[in-house]
């Protein structure tokens, strides 16, 4: 059996990464397996295989198979079973429309959120997978914000709360980075939430064959937690929140709702390393340069 020790991410200057994410990798799968006796879980992710981009599917933890198409499209298999260290993860979703909701845990806001879901955009741009960010001049209070991600797998028009859960495909692991000085003093928050990699998320998109369980989001700061909290204490809940945004804008398959952050969080240094983590959908890893 091969080892995912020669996976290559775009990106990733360091050894030290490199071997960061492999262990991520590992525990992602890990997580998913323990999981499993609940209920069974399905990973799929963006490639890049002899120059061409693939969605592919998890097979187990040495291999992946291509697909045809994205995966809430029933594709059909593309030759057989690959080692994973002959391809190269990519960022699953470019163009997309992303979504974020502030304000979503009384651990982090109170009741400032309650009235209805607070939404808005990140840039595509902004979204990553695990990868170094480097601090630039004017960045002086740059904050993490781990949270799960929705993955939207169908046009969804102004359904309803109880039609909405249909339109959610999968779940990523998801870092909302914000500079809370830009923050401050911009009108918008086009760069504040949405500049370039502000928006790490972990590589495979989980699927699950019940409803929604209930996640655990663990964020860590040089390997220490610094938020923790189950998904079930979101005040708004991946439904209503689904439901909310698709009465003004419809969406979209591979549109993606970050669903708000925990606790609370803290500025990022130059060496920093913060990791996302949501058991039995992935990790996120980000350094900070």
């Amino acid at each position: 059996m091969r080892t995912v020790s020669n996976i290559r991410y775009r990106g990733a200057p360091t050894i030290q990464l490199t071997s960061m994410l492999m262990m991520s990798f590992g525990l992602a799968l890990l997580s998913s397996k323990a999981n499993a006796a609940e209920t069974s879980s399905t990973q799929f992710a963006r490639v890049n295989y002899q120059n061409q981009l693939y969605w592919a599917q998890s097979v187990d933890s040495s291999q992946l198979q291509l697909l045809s198409d994205a995966p809430w499209m029933t594709p059909t298999n593309v030759a057989d079973p690959l080692p994973l260290d002959e391809v190269e993860f990519e960022v699953p979703f470019t163009g997309t429309n992303v979504f974020a909701i502030g304000l979503n845990y009384r651990s982090h806001a109170g009741d400032s959120g309650a009235a209805k879901p607070e939404v808005f955009f990140k840039s595509p741009a902004s979204l990553s997978l695990s990868d170094t960010l480097a601090l630039s001049e004017d960045m002086k209070n740059l904050h993490f914000e781990g949270e799960m991600v929705l993955v939207i797998g169908k046009q969804c028009d102004a359904v309803s709360i109880e039609m909405a859960p249909e339109c959610i495909f999968g779940y990523l692991a998801g870092n909302d980075l914000t500079e809370r000085s830009w923050q401050s003093r911009d009108l918008q928050w086009w760069r504040a939430k949405g500049a370039k990699g502000f928006a790490p998320i972990s590589q495979w998109v989980t699927t699950f064959s019940t409803s929604e369980p209930k996640f655990n989001v663990t964020t860590k700061l040089n390997g220490q937690i610094v938020q923790q909290e189950s998904s079930s204490n979101m005040i708004h809940s991946s439904a209503a929140i689904v439901s909310f945004i698709s009465q003004y804008i419809p969406l979209q398959a591979g549109d993606l709702i970050f669903t708000g952050t925990p606790g609370r969080t803290r500025a990022l240094r130059a060496s920093d390393q913060v990791s996302v983590e949501i058991e039995g959908i992935g990790i996120v890893t980000t350094l900070i340069e």
